[in-house]
């Protein structure tokens, strides 16, 4: 049998602007990447999930046959979880709580980590040139083939512009995120990361 072909390493992207090693350069916390990831994922969960007790189930109020001289286990209910269409015991409930806590130091620490796990596998891209005058899954899809990132099939480009939102949301694998809402699950999840100059200093400034 023929061995499997490994996966070759993908280039670093090039840069002419140098990254701050302030929010890039920083020492890798694996820890806090799992710890705050595990809560983002935690806190998209509703806990809107119900289902009814022996008290909420519909059915009769009737004791099933009499306590003693059958032969069977004594039962007070239909509506017991023991039978079928009964309610069930120790359900999960509306009032249900998933939210995890991790320090705000943490989650900082977690995704300036994050950005600088990226930049040290050379996936951070400084570009401007991404611009759409209306939303076009076509022209974004040739500016985005116009910036030399063969091999990278997960993509996120950091904008707050609209058209490129719209654009983004037919393309698989390419998602258009505002700088306030990159997740440390999303930077771990792609494999190209595309920031203008702008978002640079302000990344800078949230560090100081």
């Amino acid at each position: 049998t023929k061995t499997p072909k490994k996966q070759e390493a993908l280039k670093p992207l090039k840069n002419t602007v140098e990254l701050p090693s302030a929010v890039f350069g920083i020492e890798i916390n694996n820890q806090a990447m799992f710890d705050t990831v595990m809560m983002e994922r935690a806190s998209r969960r509703q806990g809107t999930h119900s289902v009814k007790s022996r008290a909420e189930v519909s059915g009769t109020g009737k004791k099933p046959w009499k306590q003693k001289g059958t032969g069977r286990a004594r039962q007070g209910s239909l509506r017991s979880p023991q039978f079928v269409g009964g309610g069930r015991a120790f359900g999960p409930r509306v009032e249900r709580n998933y939210n995890l806590k991790v320090n705000k130091k943490v989650r900082r620490l977690a995704f300036l980590s994050a950005l600088s796990l990226l930049a040290k596998e050379g996936s951070i891209l400084v570009d401007d040139s991404i611009k759409l005058k209306e939303p076009k899954t076509k022209e974004l899809i040739k500016q985005i083939n116009g910036l030399n990132l063969e091999g990278r099939k997960r993509i996120i480009i950091v904008s707050s512009d609209e058209n490129i939102y719209k654009s983004a949301n037919n393309i698989p694998n390419i998602a258009a995120i505002k700088l306030n809402s990159l997740t440390v699950e999303a930077l771990l999840w792609t494999d190209a990361l595309i920031l203008s100059r702008d978002d640079i200093k302000k990344l800078e400034g949230m560090v100081k």
